[in-house]
């Protein structure tokens, strides 16, 4: 999720990863345990550190560990995911995660870390946790951004190119999936459809945060409810649709990863998180995209030559994706002001990331089926 922001010409606003308060030698022990009794019986965990590039919504701890396989003693990694008790996401399980991990362990179009194992029980970590094989690889990170400096920039623009087409080529692979394949995303008790589903857990979510009270969000709920596509094609949505949830060997597509706000909302869901993301992360602090990139229209565009249709709705998307990225910016810097992690004119910045007042002008009547208003595609 949204891990980093600034205004343009401002100080950078570093997000902290999720905070953890563990002694080494303990978590050590634990995880050489729990991995014996998963992997095998002499596997020896080395060193447990913690990512710092990403990552707000778990704890994640990285595990380096040996194990002799065929007669050769052989250095693994893998990584744990813990669950949290102060939650990004209202109502996030961190088994559903692991369960998008296992299902996309048969989908081989879709690199993905295997896992290894789920664990309910709490004694261990203090919550939940799964623990997966560690790909290794380099992700474009958000702290700092890609888009400022790191690996991403250093590539000549050719390769720039291959790792966008590789981002919005894995997101088309996922779009092509069974969605009856994920039975753990459906939540019929909030709508009849996906996308019904994922509009009133918004909505809830915006109640739980306290963003109701917000005009912009106000007004944008209204006009969502009331222009809901009912003819939308169904499908998966990745949820967290971007490059730096991506780990690449090269500019290859190494695995895909980030199930924190994954659904059954179709496919447009991920197309209008693409753009609200990258409109943030560029045009809305007033710096300029990865030279080798292309342009949204240019995004739109590859999708749509890859999955073989149109996009429908990408206004209603448009909005709806606005709306949960201003959403999750109210409640992000809540977590980390509480936490300390942040001061009060940071958490400011980090809220105004999630700024609506660009897609005020689609609120406007119904949105079109396959056509869009908003006049931001080339910019």
């Amino acid at each position: 999720m949204v891990t980093q922001a600034d205004a343009a010409g401002s100080e950078n606003v570093d997000v902290p990863t999720k905070s953890q308060v563990r002694d080494p030698a303990a978590v050590r022990s634990v995880a050489e345990e729990w991995l014996r009794a998963h992997v095998g019986g002499d596997v020896e965990v080395d060193d447990v550190t913690q990512p710092n590039g990403a990552g707000v919504a778990n704890e994640t701890l990285l595990i380096q560990a040996s194990r002799t396989v065929d007669g050769t003693r052989e250095t693994i990694g893998y990584v744990a995911r813990i669950g949290s008790t102060e939650h990004l996401y209202l109502d996030l399980d961190v088994k559903t995660q692991y369960l998008m991990y296992k299902a996309l362990s048969t989908e081989p179009q879709v690199p993905s870390p295997l896992v290894v194992g789920f664990e309910s029980d709490t004694t261990l970590f203090g919550q939940p946790f799964f623990v997966m094989e560690r790909v290794e690889g380099r992700v474009p990170a958000d702290n700092p951004p890609f888009y400022v400096s790191g690996w991403v920039l250093e590539l000549p623009t050719a390769q720039q190119r291959e790792v966008w087409r590789g981002a919005v080529e894995a997101m088309t692979e996922l779009h092509k999936l069974d969605v009856s394949k994920f039975p753990f995303l459906q939540r019929p008790h909030l709508g009849s459809t996906g996308l019904e589903q994922e509009l009133n857990y918004w909505l809830a979510y915006a109640k739980w945060c306290g963003a109701d009270r917000l005009s912009a969000v106000q007004a944008a709920s209204s006009w969502l409810v009331t222009h809901l596509p009912r003819d939308a094609q169904p499908g998966l949505s990745w949820g967290d649709s971007r490059p730096s949830n991506i780990i690449y060997q090269g500019t290859r597509v190494a695995a895909v990863l980030d199930w924190d706000m994954a659904s059954v909302a179709g496919a447009e869901c991920d197309l209008g998180w693409w753009v609200c993301m990258e409109r943030a992360m560029t045009g809305g602090r007033g710096l300029p995209p990865v030279p080798g990139f292309g342009s949204l229209r240019e995004t739109i565009d590859l999708w749509q030559e890859l999955i073989g249709r149109p996009p429908e709705y990408l206004d209603w998307h448009l909005v709806f994706n606005a709306l949960r990225l201003q959403l999750v910016m109210v409640r992000l810097p809540m977590l980390l002001l509480a936490a300390g992690q942040v001061t009060l004119d940071q958490a400011g910045q980090l809220t105004a990331v999630g700024n609506m007042e660009w897609v005020d002008g689609l609120q406007h009547g119904p949105p079109e089926r396959f056509e869009s208003r908003w006049s931001g595609w080339d910019s």
